[in-house]
């Protein structure tokens, strides 16, 4: 069973109080009944020195029997108590309290301890339960003398009902005002424990809101006692406290900032290879969802064993690990692993991994070893050559007309070449740095295609190619002039260059939501698949014996596609190996 703090207190106080006022109680009533026994005596024994001087006073007092019974009887009367005269034999000579006839049939007295000290000289007490009147009795005896010898002894018997009626009734009060003062004191106590409890209530209330986590309730309290000074101090404490998980919390939201902001995807798991905690670039990275990943092992989440194996080193270890890895997700990933144990009190408790994807960086550096392979194969081609005719020609054939004009011609081919081949890289390069400042205006696009197929007529003429375009009269696009008719003289020149006889090219458009979309379509040889996600790379060439043949820096779509994306728009393919292709690009409106 529960009891409350404040029954404990009220029960406490009257248990004091009852503890308290037994005791009183308990000793005034002992103090009393002794004080009432004592006048008692002390009266008892003025009026058996009375009686006795009276009865000394007569000579041979003792042996008149009648006397002693009238006298005894008299007195008994007057002073409301038995007198009994008893000779040195312990035979009682008179009784007040039996007839004349029955004292003889007394049983003999000498024994009794009050008379025992009364032959001794001395004043017998004795306070005793009378078998013949069935109440306590004071017995008072005195010796009674003769020129200074005891001839007998006198004894008063006064019964106690009147003291214990006396102290009943006293009794009777005291435990009255026990229960009175009880009753009094069980109200004040709880209404004392109300005003001690109420203060103690509202701490209990605001402490359990602390601890729900809200420390925003505060105990009002205007007491300086100790009750005072604990709200003080809790209130304090929770102020302290909502400021600390305040600071907290904004470094917290710090932290999380960062790491969701950083690039590089972080993992962080427990010494059981559980994972805590996620960053926004390893969701994307393994598409898996925080939520569904918190408390699992790493396994389960990401089926990698490598990274699980690095983990698990670096924990085991209490070292810092760094490695490679390759991640077959939806796509081929290469990524740098870093993996940092997590110490408490050197103590390994898990670990941080950080997982950079470097993919595209491996890609760059392979785009530009090809770039720098390419570049030094189409510049070391031309000056070959033309280091060769040169040559020659010191060597004695500039005295050759006929073959030395060849030469020259062969050598003029070749400068052009280069000086083409510098001209795009220039172009590349600048468009790259976006630092080349587009003159954009709003123009015809059916106007500038016109242009382009008409430049291209003869060369198509030539291959017997078709050459046509179909776009609406009214097409107008907000666009650098000279850089779009840079974009289609290159798709077009390809469609030419690699169509097969008597094929076609066509242009044509088609409206999107928010952009125009130009496709140039050919009947040509095609790309193969493999090579289509590389065709708009530097110096990259399907067929590159081909594509030199005819002339090709290998840098043409490379241009169309920083052209078009400089125009905030995009370049794409589509191809069928044997079927032809369609190069298309968008321009926003």
């Amino acid at each position: 069973m529960r009891i409350s703090f404040k029954l404990k207190l009220i029960l406490s106080y009257l248990f004091l109080i009852f503890i308290s006022l037994g005791f009183i109680a308990f000793f005034l009533d002992k103090n009393l009944e002794e004080k009432s026994l004592q006048e008692i005596k002390t009266s008892l024994i003025n009026e058996a020195r009375l009686i006795e001087s009276n009865i000394s006073a007569v000579p041979s007092v003792l042996n008149n029997s009648t006397y002693l019974d009238k006298l005894s009887k008299d007195l008994g009367l007057r002073i409301k108590s038995r007198i009994t005269i008893i000779n040195p034999e312990g035979k009682v000579l008179a009784d007040s309290g039996v007839s004349f006839q029955e004292t003889a049939n007394l049983e003999n007295h000498l024994y009794r301890p009050e008379v025992i000290k009364a032959f001794k000289g001395q004043i017998g007490q004795e306070i005793r339960y009378s078998s013949t009147l069935k109440i306590d009795m004071l017995y008072l005896a005195i010796p009674i003398k003769n020129n200074d010898i005891n001839i007998g002894v006198l004894r008063l018997a006064l019964p106690l009902t009147s003291v214990q009626k006396v102290l009943f009734v006293v009794r009777k009060t005291i435990i009255v005002g026990l229960f009175f003062t009880l009753g009094l004191a069980f109200v004040l106590s709880s209404i004392l424990a109300k005003a001690l409890i109420g203060p103690i209530n509202r701490i209990i209330y605001t402490s359990s809101k602390f601890a729900q986590g809200d420390f925003s309730h505060r105990i009002f309290q205007s007491s300086d006692d100790e009750i005072g000074k604990l709200a003080a101090t809790l209130n304090k404490m929770a102020q302290d406290i909502e400021e600390k998980i305040r600071e907290i919390s904004t470094k917290n939201q710090h932290l999380e900032a960062i790491f969701n902001s950083m690039i590089e995807g972080i993992i962080v798991t427990d010494s059981s290879s559980r994972i805590i905690s996620i960053n926004h670039a390893i969701e994307e990275l393994f598409d898996i969802k925080r939520t569904q990943m918190r408390g699992k092992f790493f396994l389960e989440v990401i089926r990698n064993s490598e990274i699980s194996e690095l983990i698990n080193n670096a924990m085991g270890s209490a070292k810092f690990i760094s490695k490679e890895v390759v991640l077959l997700i939806s796509a081929q990933k290469v990524a740098q692993v870093n993996v940092s144990p997590v110490f408490e009190q050197d103590k390994v408790i898990g670990s941080v991994t950080v997982i950079h994807d470097i993919t595209e960086i491996r890609r760059l550096e392979t785009i530009r070893r090809d770039f720098v392979a390419n570049v030094s194969h189409e510049l070391k081609t031309p000056l070959t050559s033309i280091k060769g005719f040169v040559e020659t020609l010191i060597e004695g054939a500039l005295e050759d007309k006929e073959n030395s004009l060849n030469f020259l011609e062969i050598i003029n081919k070749h400068v052009n070449r280069l000086d083409t081949l510098i001209n795009d890289l220039l172009d590349l390069s600048h468009m790259e740095s976006k630092e080349i400042v587009f003159s954009k205006n709003k123009f015809g696009l059916s106007g500038l295609v016109s242009e382009v197929v008409l430049g291209f007529k003869s060369q198509a003429k030539k291959k017997g190619v078709e050459l046509s375009f179909e776009l609406p009269q009214g097409l107008e696009i907000f666009a650098d002039k000279s850089k779009i008719e840079q974009v289609l003289v290159n798709l077009v020149n390809n469609a030419i260059k690699y169509n097969k006889e008597k094929g076609f090219v066509r242009i044509y458009s088609e409206q999107l939501a928010d952009k125009i979309k130009i496709i140039v379509e050919d009947s040509g040889s095609g790309i193969p698949i493999k090579d289509i996600p590389r065709i708009f790379e530097r110096f990259y060439r399907v067929d590159k014996a081909r594509s030199r043949e005819l002339g090709g820096t290998g840098l043409g779509l490379s241009i169309v596609k920083h052209i078009v994306e400089l125009h905030s728009g995009s370049v794409g393919v589509e191809s069928t190996e044997g079927l032809g292709s369609k190069f298309f690009f968008t321009i926003p409106r």
